[in-house]
Order: structure tokens, then sequence, then C-alpha cells
């Protein structure tokens, strides 16, 4: 039996027999919008047998095909994607297929890498392409259409995910500005001084309690940001875990996968979300300068002026 990475690409259906039971099927090698594929027809004949058909499983036609990369397998329209969860499924016996449905059965082989062969494990089954068009069409999933290429999908969510990443960055930075505008908000939002007090008149005590209010309400405005920021969809107490899950387990690898539009969709929506709150704490930043920070230094540096009066005004009376 050829290894599955010798073996060139069919450019029409091969034989290839089922060690265990001897049965002969019929594969496709490599098909070019697939090449690291091999897609199996089962034939009406597999199933007239009940020892035949007990022995037909998804390892059984792994070892047919030299595959020992085993990224997945696709049967009758559902992927079966290669973790620990669906690893016991390579030994159980595949069941004909419903009336109407597809009798293919695609194996996907992982391209070679300089490391040791991971253990074949089941993966999920997703639908496959009609037989004619194995040679020039990639296998769909369900919420694809028949022959689409999931490539551009991928590469979208892949763009929103790295914008996304960028922007993390910037959050947290602007993470760290918006404690600082905080802390500043902080110590300015005091009562005034016994000398401040003094020199105050009414209408400067009006305007520092105006400027408190406004204090006040900058740092609510500052704290929700930060929370957002640490809390929020974008954080990992929101979604970021999940949307990283799917990036590493199947865009940055380029596998399709069930739903993958609507996570298209998702990625995009979550890139967006991102901008939202970088926009929003930007705006939080610059209205606690300007309506807090701003105002509260005017009105303390016009009550300061009328101290330094008072002052020297008292140093001339004295001298």
């Amino acid at each position: 039996m050829m290894a599955f990475d010798e073996h060139r690409p069919s450019i029409s259906w091969e034989p290839i027999t089922l060690a265990e039971s001897g049965v002969v099927l019929w594969a496709w090698f490599k098909p070019p919008q697939a090449p690291h594929s091999v897609a199996i027809r089962l034939n009406p004949e597999v199933w007239t047998s009940a020892a035949w058909a007990a022995r037909l499983n998804v390892r059984e036609l792994a070892d047919a095909t030299g595959i020992d990369w085993l990224l997945g397998w696709t049967v009758y329209g559902q992927y079966f994607p290669v973790d620990e969860r669906t690893a016991a499924y390579l030994n159980v016996p595949l069941t004909p297929p419903p009336p109407g449905v597809d009798p293919l059965v695609i194996l996907w082989s992982q391209p070679a890498v300089p490391v040791a062969p991971m253990a074949l494990a089941p993966q999920a089954v997703w639908a496959v392409p009609q037989p004619s068009s194995l040679g020039v069409a990639q296998p769909n999933i369900p919420d694809l259409a028949a022959g689409e290429d999931p490539t551009p999908i991928l590469e979208s969510m892949a763009f929103h995910w790295n914008g996304f990443l960028k922007i993390e960055m910037d959050l947290r930075r602007i993470r760290s500005q918006l404690e600082q505008s905080a802390s500043r908000l902080s110590s300015l939002n005091r009562d005034l001084n016994a000398d401040e007090a003094t020199a105050a008149d009414n209408l400067d005590k009006k305007d520092w309690q105006e400027a408190r209010r406004f204090l006040r309400d900058a740092a609510n405005v500052l704290s929700r940001s930060t929370k957002e920021i640490d809390l929020g969809l974008t954080s990992g107490a929101g979604q970021r875990h999940k949307f990283a899950e799917i990036f590493t387990q199947y865009v940055e690898a380029r596998i399709p996968f069930v739903g993958m539009k609507q996570s298209a969709i998702d990625f995009e929506m979550y890139h967006r979300s991102a901008q939202n709150t970088l926009s929003a704490a930007q705006s939080a930043l610059s209205k606690g300068s300007a309506d807090g920070e701003r105002r509260a230094t005017l009105v303390l540096n016009r009550i300061a002026g009328k101290v330094r009066q008072k002052r020297n005004k008292a140093r001339g009376m004295n001298s």
C-alpha cells in the first residue's frame, strides 16, 4: 500500500482494497481544490454483506488510502474534526447512506510536517460534492453551497481577528491612560482648604461645586469604560476565548467547519464591538480631561489667584 503523501493526484476513480475484508472500493485522491483529501465511493454491494458492512469503518478506510495523519472525515453531509471526543468513532462501523444522500466518504489528511504523525482520531462529518465534481470542487459543509470555496470566508475571519488583536493592544494602552486620568480626577475632587474657602466668594464656591459635579460625572464615565475593557464583550470575561478558539482550531489552519458563514458574521461584529469599545474609551478619556480636569483646574486657579492677592494684601498691611 502506497503512503498517501506519495500518491499522485487521481485523474479518474481508482480501486482500493480494504485489508480486513478484501472489499474493493473506488477512490479519488487529491483533487486540485482539496489536495490533502481522498474521496471514497461506497458501492451499494458493500451493504449486501453483513460481514463486510460490520468491518467498514473510518480507520480501515484511512489504512487503505495510506493516510497516517488524519485531520478529519466527511460522511453523508457531516464533518467530524479529530479530537479526543470523536476518537472512539474511528472503529465504529459505518451505516448505509440514507436514500438520496451522496454515498461518499472524504478523508482529510494534514500536510506533512516535521513532527511525529498524530494518532488517527475521528472527525466531524460534513456534506460532500458529487463524484462528477471531485476533480474541480472543494467539498462543502452544510451552510456552503455545493462546490463553494470556503477560503474567502476563512480569510474574512482571519482579517477581522487580526484587526481585533491590533485594537486590543490599543485598549491596553488606553486603559492605563484611563486609570491615570481617574487618579487625577480623584485628587482634584476635594473640599476647598481653609485659605481657598476664605478667599473664594459665593460665585467661586458655586462654580467649585459645579466643577466637582463634573469631576464625579467624568470619573463615572472613566469607570464604566474601564469596566467595559476589563469585563465586556471583547475581554476574556466576555467572548474573547470563544473567538480565539475558533481562530486557532479552524481559521488559522484553514479548516472549514459547520456554521462558518455565521461565524464570519460574528467575527466581523466582534471586530466592530472592539472598535466601539476603543472609541468609547477615547471619548471617555477626552470627556474626563475636558469636562473634569480642565473645568476644575480653571476654578482652582482662579481661587488660587485670590488667595495670593489676599496674602499679598495682608503682607502689605503688616509692612
